[in-house]
């Protein structure tokens, strides 16, 4: 498969403000999601090594994102990060929103507006000890808003890791060199 080729900067600049996520031309890709999904095995504590452009992530350094099994099938999601110096916690809580099985979730965030019923949350690789991919795509009939996301167990990951789940982001049709380093330095012990 081919990376989606983005979208010419004039279309960029009408649409990014209304999604303010990373724009492609065309609808959006269809890479597969993760099948007999695990839950309890991607539960606990991932950091956020690398995403696309999303403007709720604005100066944000030291993301993590901690999963919990919140029962019913439902999973508790804790997003916290640092802001100006300052510690960034959004509760929230994720739902199955595909086929049985599939790694197709809808996060929803307390406090925050909820747009759509699909997935928004869909893990298309993991090793479940090492690192995920994660993304979400919206399609606006001439081009689409996508969010990816590269999540490590290690706040500091192998370089390999990181070569080879680039690699697959790339065989799965998507583009890794939009993707922007979260900055992992200097963050408070335990977080």
């Amino acid at each position: 498969m081919t990376a989606t080729r983005a979208v010419p900067p004039l279309l960029l600049l009408l649409a990014a403000s209304a999604a303010g996520q990373v724009m492609f031309a065309g609808s959006c890709p269809r890479p597969p999601v993760v099948r007999h999904f695990q839950a309890e095995r991607y539960l606990g504590k991932w950091y956020e090594y690398s995403n696309y452009f999303a403007i709720f992530q604005v100066g944000g350094t030291c993301v993590t994102a901690t999963y919990s099994d919140a029962g019913y099938g439902r999973i508790g999601v804790l997003n916290q990060s640092r802001k100006n110096g300052r510690k960034n916690d959004i509760r929230g809580q994720a739902v199955p929103a595909g086929r049985q099985g599939e790694a197709k979730l809808r996060v929803s965030f307390q406090g925050t507006p909820s747009f759509g019923s699909g997935p928004n949350y869909n893990v298309i690789d993991t090793d479940y000890h090492n690192y995920a991919i994660v993304w979400s795509c919206t399609d606006m009939k001439l081009f689409n808003a996508q969010i990816l996301w590269i999540l490590t167990r290690e706040r500091f990951p192998d370089p390999y890791l990181i070569k080879d789940v680039r690699r697959k982001i790339r065989r799965y049709g998507l583009d890794p060199s939009k993707l922007q380093r979260t900055d992992q330095k200097n963050c408070p012990y335990g977080h």
